[in-house]
């Protein structure tokens, strides 16, 4: 056997990543001397760091390899055509490569890179709170780290090294995430937001095919996103026959509030999705996403419907009974017919899944043409 002055010393490589192991050497020794109450020599011990340093310096050679491959100085895939988009925000953003490494912080996000079939370009989701996820995006899904439930921390984020991340809505480039598009530019990491993020005028099907398109393009997918367009198309065309030369309903969105109600306006993603099923928003003139209303406003417009917007809390009966106790409502055609359909917010935010929610609605505003 070798003496322990004979063993020779374990050669780390200059630049290896050694420092995050040594906190663990002072246990492994201990345990190397313990293991199956054999009492090892020093050199024994020495000699079993040194293979759990070479251990480590492969394996954070791999991480050093893995991250190499989203490096963005390599060269372009050469079936890539370079593509530049202007989101909803009136960000412009080149790209002379697909991103390899995506990031979602909202579930319409997730699921439309879900329908271009990208789950294998994404490092990490986020924001499911209060969502589902659809049962076709269900088994991609599972294959991906959650990093938040809600919005990640900036170096939670960090930790995943995206190249590109997604927002579908403004709050995920807020200040308060602490990862604006600003910050993340400056490390080097692309952004994009969902067409509704910024909305100033009503969003409509065909920015949702727009976005699609875009991020197709940036994916250099635009053939799955011209496909997935045709299809989501199709579906639309069908519930406009089924709903053909029906009068439209009149549709009162309810959020929430006891004293006034949160409710959509006319540029809102749910406002399209009224309308396409065969209703009418009766705030459809209020130019904004969302807003509040009193109870009297709603009494005067007489909806037909009070469609009850499902998100977290308060519950949906909550909802029905502060409806059903507000006097100023009791003469309303929606309150007096108990007319009470349900809407999620996983289907409501502009998405592929707005599709299902079109399809859903329109059988409960017209029960005759389902």
């Amino acid at each position: 056997m070798a003496s322990p002055r004979t063993s020779r010393p374990v050669r780390i490589r200059q630049g290896s990543p050694v420092l995050p192991v040594l906190p663990v050497l002072p246990p492994l020794l201990r345990s190397a001397r313990r293991s199956r109450g054999y009492v090892w020599s020093r050199g024994h011990a020495w000699t079993a760091v040194g293979v759990a340093l070479a251990v480590f310096a492969t394996a954070c050679g791999g991480a050093v390899e893995e991250r190499k491959a989203a490096n963005p100085t390599d060269p372009a895939p050469a079936a890539y055509a370079p593509y530049s988009d202007t989101d909803n925000c009136g960000v412009t953003t080149s790209y002379d490569r697909p991103p390899k490494r995506a990031a979602t912080l909202t579930s319409n996000a997730t699921e439309l890179m879900l329908e271009l079939g990208l789950a294998d370009r994404m490092v990490g989701t986020s924001y499911l709170k209060g969502r589902t996820i659809g049962d076709k995006y269900k088994e991609q899904y599972g294959k991906i780290p959650v990093l938040a439930e809600a919005q990640p921390s900036l170096e939670k984020l960090l930790e995943a090294t995206p190249d590109f991340v997604y927002a579908g809505y403004p709050d995920g480039f807020s200040e308060s995430s602490g990862h604006t598009r600003a910050r993340l530019g400056e490390l080097g990491v692309k952004t994009h937001l969902n067409p509704e993020g910024c909305a100033k005028s009503p969003v409509t099907f065909d920015q949702l095919f727009g976005e699609l398109r875009s991020v197709g393009g940036i994916f250099g997918v635009s053939d799955r996103a011209e496909t997935s367009v045709a299809a989501l198309r199709a579906r639309l065309d069908a519930v406009k026959a089924k709903v053909a030369g029906a009068p439209p309903v009149k549709v009162f969105v309810y959020n929430s509030g006891a004293d006034a109600a949160q409710t959509t306006g006319g540029n809102s993603m749910l406002n399209e999705i009224i309308a396409r099923a065969g209703g009418t928003n009766v705030f459809a003139d209020l130019n904004e996403r969302w807003t509040k209303v009193s109870w009297e406003q709603v009494a005067e417009r007489k909806p037909d419907v009070v469609l009850i917007y499902d998100y977290v809390s308060p519950s949906v009966d909550s909802k029905i009974e502060t409806l059903k106790s507000t006097p100023v409502l009791a003469d309303v055609p929606a309150i007096r017919a108990n007319a009470f359909p349900v809407i999620s917010l996983s289907v409501a935010q502009p998405g592929p899944r707005s599709v299902d929610a079109v399809e859903e609605l329109a059988t409960r505003l017209h029960p005759q043409g389902s």
